[in-house]
């Protein structure tokens, strides 16, 4: 027979929100709330003015999702054209590779392809 857990009433749990019920609350400073309320009428229009739409490239940043969002799709991006310029190669369009920085890795198989034959061990 199982019991209904809602329902069983809880003392040591009732006594607690009580006193939490029955604590004081302080009085908010009177500079913090100068503050917020200064902060909240710079955020107002100005009276009889209309509200202006923010810069297109901030709507666009923020339909994105934001600077995190931007920046991942740079990084991803980067990495597509990376992969893209690599894959020229295989094509056999040798402009891009015609300064011989990667002919010591094109005759290079397995492991010695990353120098790792030359550590000790």
């Amino acid at each position: 027979m199982t019991q209904d857990l809602k329902n069983v009433p809880d003392p040591w749990l009732d006594n607690l929100l009580d006193k939490v019920a029955q604590a004081p609350v302080p009085e908010v400073p009177a500079d913090l709330m100068a503050r917020v309320m200064a902060d909240a009428q710079r955020m107002l229009p100005p009276p009889g003015g209309v509200i202006t739409a923010p810069p297109l490239w901030r709507q666009v940043i923020g339909a994105l999702g934001g600077w995190g969002s931007v920046g991942g799709l740079v990084a991803a991006g980067v990495t597509g054209l990376a992969i893209g310029l690599g894959a020229v190669d295989a094509t056999g369009m040798d402009a891009l590779w015609s300064l011989g920085v990667f002919d010591g890795y094109d005759g290079q198989t397995g492991l010695s392809a990353f120098g790792w034959d030359y550590e000790e061990g």
